[in-house]
């Protein structure tokens, strides 16, 4: 991994399945400030995974998990999973 991304904060692998996306393409809700692993989060939540799984997936704690869910639901505006599930829809989560 490129020791500057890492320390641009942008150094966050996605995952998608078993295949990790490069850290330096846009991602779903950068412009709306959303880090890469907020993002991550907000598709596997569009994706109709649950807390457990999301964190298992993501490798997290489940606490850590709810931090991003936080963060990311102030920066998209919304307050509900199914408002998160319907931003991400829309704004490109596959």
């Amino acid at each position: 991994m490129d020791p500057d991304l890492v320390s641009a904060g942008d150094g966050l692998p996605l995952t998608s399945g078993n295949t990790a996306k490069p850290v330096h393409e846009a991602w779903l809700g950068k412009d709306a400030g959303l880090t890469a692993r907020e993002a991550e989060v907000v598709t596997l939540i569009a994706r109709g995974l649950t807390n457990e799984e999301i964190a298992q997936e993501a490798h997290i704690s489940i606490n850590t998990l709810k931090t991003y869910i936080r963060s990311a639901y102030r920066k998209m505006g919304v307050e509900r999973r199914s408002q998160a599930v319907r931003w991400g829809i829309e704004h490109g989560a596959d």
